[in-house]
C-alpha cells in the first residue's frame, strides 16, 4: 500500500472511531431522555428507535468499506458484511409497538409453541346460549367502553394473583370473548386460521375452527393472523379474519353456519404470496395494509363490520356493510369511507342512537336502519401510515373523545342535531395528551386515563388538561377498568394494578403474567383476567375487596 492510501486508511478510522462514538452517545442520550423529549417536544418514542436502525446499518456499511480500502483487512471486511447478512438471511427483527426492539424472530422456521388439542370435543357442554353476569360478550366488554364498574378489587398484591392455566396459543392479535365460563379467541396455527373455544377455569380446548386462510403484510409491522376479537351473541360467534372474511359459527360445536368474504363484496382483491418458510398467505390491494382488525357489532338483528373499497373504485367503497346476523344477507352499505383498524360502536346521541366509527381520516355516526352517515369529523391520518386505530370514546349524551398518535393527540368534540342535520363541532383540542395507538381511552369520573406513546396518563375530561402522566415499561400495551380500579397489562407481559384517581400515579401491585408480545387486549370475567400475546394466553384469578371488613 503506498503512504498516500496508507495515510487515507489511517484517517478513515479515527474519522470513523469519532462519529461511531458521537451517533452512540446521541443515540443513547435519545433512549435516556424519551420521556422528556416526549414530555416537553413531543417526541414519538419510535424515533428512537428508527434512528438506531438507521445508524446501526450505516455503521455496518461504514467500516466495512474501511476494511475493504485497507489491503490487509479486506478478510475483515468480507467478515463484517457476511456476518450481518447471514445473521438476517436467518432471522428478522421482532419490533414491538413504537417499533420498539424485541428479539429476533427465525425466517424459515417456527418458534411457536406446541399445541394440545383434545382427541375428541366435548361440544355437548357447550352452551353459549345461556348469558349471566360475568359475560365479556364482546371487544372491550359488555359496553365496548373498556370498563367494568360493579366488581371491586383488593388492593393486596402482596401475593400475585392465583394462576388457573397458562397455554401455548397460535399468532395472532384478537382479544378474548367469554360467555357461560367459556372463552373464544382466534389464533394462526401455520397455514390455518383458527377460532378456539377454551373452559375457563381450566384452559381446556372444547372446540376448534379451522379455514386455510393466512394474513401477512410486506413489513412485518403488523404481523401475522387474525387480530379482531369475536362477538358471542345468542349462542352464535361471530368472527372477522385477518383477510376480512366474516364468519356466523354455532357456539355449541364451532362449525360454520354462514360466511361473507367483506372484501370481495366491495371489489378489493387478494393479494396471493409465500413467506420463507412455505407458507401461502394473502394480504388486500387496498390501503387496510395491517389487516382487518373490526370486531363485529350486534345490533338488533344485524351484525355490522368495516368494509372499504379498492383505490380508485368509489363506487363500490362503503364504510360499513350491515348483514342480517341469522342469514347473512347483506341488509345495507353506508358511508363511502376507507376504514381504519378500529371497531364500530353503539351510542346514543342527542336520544337518537347510531354507529360510531372511526374511518380512515374522519370519525362518523352511522344510521342504524339505513347505513346513512349522519355526521362526519375530520381527524387526519392513512391506513397505511399513520393510521387511526382507537375507538371512538364515549363521553356522555353528545361528547365524544377522539385519540392518536403520531402528534394528533386528543380532542373533545360535541355531536347535536340542528334542525333536519347533525352537526359535529370541536370544543377542546390538545396534541400533548391521548395520543394513543393501539388502545383506547377510559372515561372515569370526569377523566380520561391512557396509555399515550406508552405512558400512563391521567386528563381532565372537559378540557384536556393533562393532570398527571406516568413513565414506565408499559409500552403500547392494554388497559381496562374495574371498579375504581386500573389493570394495566404491558407491551411485555407484565399485569399492574393502578388506581384510577387524578391524585397521582398510585401502583398497588404488579406481576409477570405471559411471555410474547401482549398488544391482544383484556378479557374479565368476575374476578377472572383473560389474557393473551401471539404466543401465550393464560387466566389469573383476581383477589376481591372483602367489604365486611
Amino acid at each position: 500500500m503506498n503512504s498516500e492510501n496508507s495515510g487515507r486508511a489511517t484517517r478513515y478510522p479515527r474519522l470513523m472511531l469519532t462519529l461511531t462514538g458521537i451517533v452512540t452517545l446521541a443515540l443513547f442520550f435519545l433512549h435516556w431522555q424519551a420521556f422528556y423529549l416526549n414530555e416537553q417536544y413531543g417526541v414519538d418514542p419510535a424515533i428512537a428507535w428508527l434512528l438506531t436502525m438507521l445508524f446501526g446499518m450505516l455503521g455496518i456499511i461504514g467500516w466495512g468499506l474501511w476494511a475493504f480500502l485497507s489491503a490487509r483487512r479486506w478478510k475483515l471486511g468480507v467478515l463484517i458484511f457476511a456476518a450481518p447478512t447471514i445473521f438476517f438471511t436467518l432471522y428478522y427483527p421482532n419490533l414491538g409497538g413504537d417499533v420498539a426492539f424485541r428479539g429476533f424472530k427465525p425466517r424459515f422456521w417456527s418458534d411457536a409453541g406446541d399445541y394440545v388439542e383434545p382427541a375428541t370435543a366435548s361440544v355437548s357442554s357447550i352452551d353459549l346460549k345461556t348469558s349471566g353476569p360475568s359475560d365479556f360478550p364482546q371487544f372491550m366488554g359488555p359496553n365496548r367502553n373498556g370498563k367494568i364498574t360493579d366488581i371491586k378489587l383488593s388492593e393486596d398484591w402482596a401475593e400475585p394473583p392465583q394462576s388457573l392455566w397458562k397455554i401455548d396459543v397460535g399468532e395472532g392479535w384478537s382479544g378474548f370473548a367469554v360467555v357461560n365460563g367459556f372463552a373464544i379467541t382466534q389464533e394462526q396455527r401455520g397455514a390455518e386460521e383458527c377460532v378456539t373455544c377454551y373452559e375457563i377455569n381450566t384452559g381446556e380446548l372444547k372446540w376448534i375452527n379451522r379455514v386455510t386462510r393466512r394474513h401477512e403484510d410486506l413489513a412485518a409491522m403488523g404481523k401475522v393472523g387474525p387480530r379482531a376479537t369475536p362477538t358471542i351473541d345468542q349462542g352464535k360467534v361471530y368472527i372477522t379474519s385477518g383477510t376480512g372474511v366474516l364468519d356466523c359459527l354455532d357456539g355449541g360445536t364451532g362449525e360454520l353456519i354462514w360466511s361473507a368474504d367483506v372484501p370481495e363484496l366491495v371489489g378489493i382483491e387478494q393479494l396471493k404470496s409465500q413467506n420463507s418458510m412455505g407458507l401461502n398467505y394473502t394480504m388486500e390491494n387496498s390501503r387496510l395494509m395491517w389487516g382487518r382488525s373490526g370486531s363485529p357489532l350486534i345490533v338488533d338483528d344485524l351484525v355490522i363490520v368495516p368494509a372499504g373499497g379498492a383505490d380508485g373504485q368509489p363506487e363500490t367503497t362503503c364504510t360499513l356493510i350491515a348483514f342480517d346476523k341469522e342469514t347473512g344477507k347483506e341488509k345495507w352499505r353506508g358511508g363511502n369511507r376507507m376504514p381504519s383498524y378500529g371497531s364500530p360502536s353503539l351510542a346514543t346521541l342527542g336520544g337518537k342512537k347510531q354507529i360510531l366509527f372511526m374511518a380512515e381520516d374522519c370519525a362518523v355516526g352511522h344510521d342504524i336502519e339505513t347505513g346513512e352517515e349522519l355526521w362526519s369529523f375530520d381527524r387526519p391520518g392513512h391506513s397505511n401510515a399513520d393510521a387511526n386505530c382507537s375507538q371512538v370514546t364515549i363521553v356522555d349524551e353528545d361528547r365524544l373523545i377522539l385519540s392518536k398518535g403520531y402528534s394528533l393527540g386528543g380532542e373533545l368534540i360535541q355531536v347535536k342535531q340542528e334542525g333536519d342535520k347533525w352537526v359535529a363541532t370541536q370544543l377542546y383540542k390538545n396534541p400533548r395528551v391521548m395520543k394513543t395507538k393501539l388502545t383506547n381511552p377510559i372515561v372515569h369520573d370526569g377523566y380520561v386515563y391512557t396509555l399515550s406513546d406508552g405512558y400512563l396518563e391521567c386528563t381532565n375530561v372537559d378540557t384536556l388538561e393533562r393532570i398527571w402522566k406516568q413513565r414506565g415499561r408499559f409500552g403500547n400495551g392494554q388497559i381496562f377498568l374495574v371498579g375504581n380500579k386500573l389493570l394495566v397489562h404491558s407491551e411485555t407481559g407484565t399485569l399492574h394494578l393502578v388506581q384510577a384517581t387524578p391524585d397521582g400515579y398510585e401502583e398497588l401491585g404488579k406481576f409477570k403474567t405471559i411471555s410474547g408480545i401482549c398488544w391482544n387486549t383484556i378479557a374479565i370475567s368476575g374476578n377472572l383476567v383473560l389474557l393473551r400475546s401471539e404466543r401465550e394466553a393464560a387466566c389469573f384469578s383476581l383477589p376481591l375487596l372483602d367489604e365486611t371488613e
